[in-house]
């Protein structure tokens, strides 16, 4: 019998992260979603990146719903 997953990892991208672009460490500025496509803009740069082109450390996100804090 399989166990279920607990965690889904993807990457998360978001203003602020680090991400590598080709040969350089680049910075998230904001991300825009036009006609079912992420475009995803870099600090200093006017165009949008595919997101395809960027490697981004993938986020944990759990599946189960957990207890609040408190």
């Amino acid at each position: 019998m399989e166990t279920a997953a607990t965690h889904y990892y993807m990457p998360h991208y978001k203003a602020g992260a680090s991400v590598r672009w080709g040969q350089r460490d680049e910075t998230i500025s904001h991300v825009v979603v036009r006609r079912y496509a992420l475009a995803v803009y870099l600090v200093g740069h006017d165009a949008p990146v595919m997101p395809e082109s960027l490697q981004l450390a993938p986020t944990a996100f759990r599946l189960t719903r957990a207890p609040e804090a408190g």
